[in-house]
């Protein structure tokens, strides 16, 4: 048996030559990509890091997925990157993961039976008649300026509604589907390219809030202190005041500015680079170079994107990130629960306005956070059957659930936890932050 270190499997991240790790154990995939009955884009997600609780989160205990995994098995991790066997078998994540299957979570019913089905399409018909209205047509600048923004707000639903479930799992199933996803997706999410989404967004998903997994504490390093892992500066003593002024321009601080700033892409050997400069290309051409060639006037189409983009990224930030950072996550994780992948789940994501049909629009399912990080793959047409079973399994197993009521309760909170890393005066709390990421080494 051959023994590598993580540095040496995170060489091995193309699909030419793709390595993952799943329980201390090392597989060389490259020849079942192409097979993979989930899609390629999971796989590579990973590719050349560990993927254990992907593994669990999909398969479970299953016997023959792990059997027909363990043809590619090539080596064993090194003894000082090994995690303790015992914390991948969770009782909580286990239990959970058989109620899924037996409560047939993970499939939703087909196009004309499925209401979201029906949701994405006429989300999708009025974008574009608005999208068209606001660009194309000779409509007065008011029509064309509240067009913009409802544009955005329906782009905001279908961030959640169809990118996050193509970053997620194999969607859509028709291949139809997917090439128009891939064609309009610069349209619908400029600055959000989808290369670079389905990576960052499935590492965030492996150790939520640490900058060397999740990728939006790094990018905004250069602004916003999210993690007492980054260095204290006086630049973010007043962090909490001017946030929510940078918050319309998210994507364009974590992609273009973070991207190439942070150093995230290149630790990770992603050449994602390119694929971004040409959808933001892709997304100029369709907003200001096309309707200024028809009709001149590139300085207004200029604004009308600015507006379309702030709307936008303001969205999908407030119904999408802060949920992530609120002051309960910097309460110390008890000694029996480090390094618990469900646990540290539950501890450092919150829900908000679940019962709200018009929130779960808007954030097209965001604002239920605990249930899609704890099984990432589960459609968002079954979040809200899953918050029951979550709920009861919390309380089973004494693990925390924290849910807002109120939008402006988890607004108010998200503004102290961002006054709490404004300095190093809160040490207590900074302090256990920092120690409940060290203590959870992510898989």
């Amino acid at each position: 048996m051959k023994f590598y270190s993580r540095n040496n499997v995170l060489l091995h991240n193309q699909i030419n030559d793709c390595w993952i790790i799943v329980r201390n154990s090392i597989y060389n995939i490259t020849e079942f990509i192409a097979s993979h009955p989930g899609g390629s884009d999971i796989l590579l997600s990973r590719a050349g890091e560990d993927a254990t609780s992907f593994f669990m989160a999909k398969h479970g205990r299953s016997a023959g997925v792990m059997n027909r995994l363990e043809k590619y098995k090539i080596g064993e991790l090194e003894a000082s990157d090994r995690i303790n066997a015992n914390d991948f078998d969770e009782p909580f994540l286990i239990e959970l993961i058989d109620k899924c299957y037996k409560e047939k979570l993970y499939k939703v019913p087909g196009r004309l039976n499925n209401p979201f089905f029906w949701i994405r399409l006429i989300n999708i018909s009025l974008f574009f008649m608005l999208s068209i209205l606001a660009l194309y047509a000779d409509v007065p600048f008011y029509v064309a300026i509240v067009s913009s923004i409802f544009q955005a707000i329906i782009s905001t639903s279908l961030f959640g509604f169809l990118a996050h479930e193509a970053t997620h799992r194999n969607f859509p199933k028709s291949k139809t589907g997917r090439v128009f996803l891939n064609i309009t997706w610069p349209v619908f999410w400029p600055f959000i390219s989808q290369g670079p989404l389905r990576y960052e967004h499935n590492s965030h998903h492996i150790k939520i809030g640490d900058p060397e997994f999740d990728y939006e504490v790094s990018a905004f390093a250069p602004v916003i202190r999210y993690s007492g892992h980054i260095e204290t500066h006086p630049k973010y003593g007043s962090q909490h005041k001017f946030a929510k002024y940078i918050y319309p321009f998210y994507a364009n601080i974590i992609t273009t500015i973070g991207g190439y700033s942070s150093g995230f892409w290149d630790r990770h050997n992603r050449k994602v680079g390119v694929e971004h400069t040409l959808s933001v290309l892709a997304t100029l051409v369709y907003f200001i170079v096309i309707p200024s060639l028809l009709q001149g006037h590139w300085l207004w189409f200029s604004f009308l994107y600015i507006i379309y983009q702030c709307v936008l990224f303001y969205g999908i930030y407030v119904g999408a990130a802060i949920n992530h950072f609120v002051p309960s996550v910097t309460a110390p994780i008890p000694e029996e629960y480090k390094n618990k992948y469900a646990y540290y789940n539950c501890h450092n994501t919150t829900n908000f306005c679940t019962s709200s049909k018009l929130w779960f629009w808007y954030t097209g399912g965001f604002n239920i956070q605990i249930e899609h990080h704890l099984i990432p793959f589960i459609p968002v047409e079954n979040l809200n059957k899953l918050i029951p079973i979550v709920k009861q399994l919390c309380i089973k197993y004494n693990y925390p659930y924290k849910s807002y009521l109120t939008f402006k309760e988890l607004w108010d909170d998200h503004y102290t936890f961002l006054g709490i890393f404004s300095n190093n005066n809160n040490v207590e709390s900074i302090s256990a932050e920092m120690e409940n990421r060290n203590s959870y080494q992510g898989r």
